[in-house]
């Protein structure tokens, strides 16, 4: 029952139980047939195919009984499974003399009677009318074995069958009341926990939107020379600006289709081009456009920043950008020939490839690889899989990808 809202459980409870029964009155009902046949190929001059034929109107009413599951059905089929009984009981008494055999098979005969009881999610309810499929049960054997002259026998069987539906009914009502106690404290934990979920990951992105814009403008700035400020990083950081003392970062764009997204893609390689890095774009970039919408974010800031760093780290003025498309993935590699570094050995404070790439394509559900030495260039590859598209490029900005997400879309 945990899981299930409160209101249901009951009823989901019951509807559980009430089908696991009507399943296994089919099976008591086939398991007589059964037997009925193995004697008649044990013993050839016995005529137990009445009793047979008897069994096909229970199995008939316990279908209608299924399909309806009215308290008008249920008395149907206890009126046609009770008559059922009785013709059952006369051939099976007339026709086979080993006692516990015809115990055996009367009670096979009652169970269903037992189990196949009325509607409703109230325990007390199915527990009256096993109660009374018992007694309808049991009143038309009695009759027959009357009529037949035969004495009466003991249906161990669906005796305990009774007492089987009873007690699991009233477990299974203790066990939902108990869970309903504890479904609302269940319910505000999970609650508790995707709040707490969604909370780290807005922080994270915050991080590193925070590293793409600031971080990355500051070292810019310390690296410019002297005068006024180069008219393109003024412009990024002015877009940035906005985008930081707003909200937009946060909230959805509205619908874009697969070209908005490789717009996206296309408008961070022309920044990073404007700031001096030579970009060779290898591959089909078109595949981007194929991913869901926070993956597209995910994905197009995460190249950024990979350009950024070889633009600030690797002492080098070009870079390779391919992109692949498996069929379940699209994977991004940037490539470039300059000093590389050792991985191992970057401080804790460099949160660039940490936080802006690898935990970025990791809340989407994708993956980084980083190869790297010092003097050997570096290649990072970004691979994330593809999903249903359900919306748009998710959010805007980072290191002006807030402004080239808003104009894509």
């Amino acid at each position: 029952m945990l899981g299930i809202p409160t209101h249901l459980a009951p009823r989901v409870n019951a509807w559980s139980t009430v089908r696991a029964f009507h399943a296994a009155a089919i099976g008591s009902l086939v398991a007589a047939a059964i037997v009925l046949l193995l004697v008649r190929l044990s013993v050839p001059g016995s005529h137990v195919l009445p009793a047979v034929l008897a069994l096909v109107p229970m199995l008939a009413m316990v279908g209608v009984h299924v399909q309806f599951g009215t308290w008008r059905s249920a008395v149907a089929f206890l009126v046609v499974g009770g008559a059922c009984a009785w013709w059952f009981t006369l051939v099976v008494q007339q026709e086979i003399a080993v006692p516990w055999v015809v115990s055996y098979l009367l009670s096979l005969v009652v169970v269903p009677l037992v189990l196949v009881g009325g509607a409703g999610a109230v325990p007390e309810r199915v527990v009256l009318w096993s109660v009374g499929g018992f007694a309808v049960g049991r009143l038309a054997t009695l009759a027959a074995t009357a009529q037949s002259g035969r004495p009466a026998n003991v249906l161990v069987l669906a005796w305990v069958t009774l007492a089987f539906v009873v007690a699991i009914v009233l477990v299974a009502g203790r066990t939902t009341a108990r869970a309903q106690r504890v479904q609302p404290e269940l319910l505000r934990s999970a609650r508790e926990e995707h709040v707490s979920a969604y909370r780290a990951g807005v922080e994270a992105e915050a991080a590193a939107i925070l590293h793409d814009t600031v971080l990355n403008h500051l070292g810019a700035i310390a690296l410019a020379p002297d005068g006024p400020m180069d008219a393109q990083l003024a412009k990024t950081v002015e877009s940035d600006v906005a985008m930081l003392t707003g909200r937009e970062w946060l909230a959805p764009t509205t619908d874009t289709d697969d070209g908005a997204a490789v717009e996206a893609f296309e408008r961070i390689l022309e920044d990073s081009r404007a700031d001096g890095l030579d970009v060779l774009v290898t591959g089909d970039p078109a595949s981007i456009g194929r991913l869901q919408p926070d993956a597209v974010t995910a994905l197009v800031r995460a190249v950024g920043q990979c350009l950024a760093n070889v633009h600030k780290h690797a002492d080098t003025d070009s870079a390779e950008v391919s992109v692949f498309d498996d069929g379940t993935a699209c994977t991004v590699m940037v490539v470039d020939d300059g000093r590389g570094f050792d991985e191992q050995q970057t401080g804790s404070d460099r949160m660039g490839l940490r936080n802006s790439v690898r935990e970025r394509i990791g809340r989407v559900g994708g993956d980084v690889q980083v190869w790297s030495s010092p003097g050997t260039g570096t290649s990072v590859m970004m691979s994330v899989p593809y999903g249903t598209r359900t919306g748009s490029v998710a959010t805007t900005g980072g290191s002006a990808t807030g402004e080239r997400l808003r104009t894509a879309s």
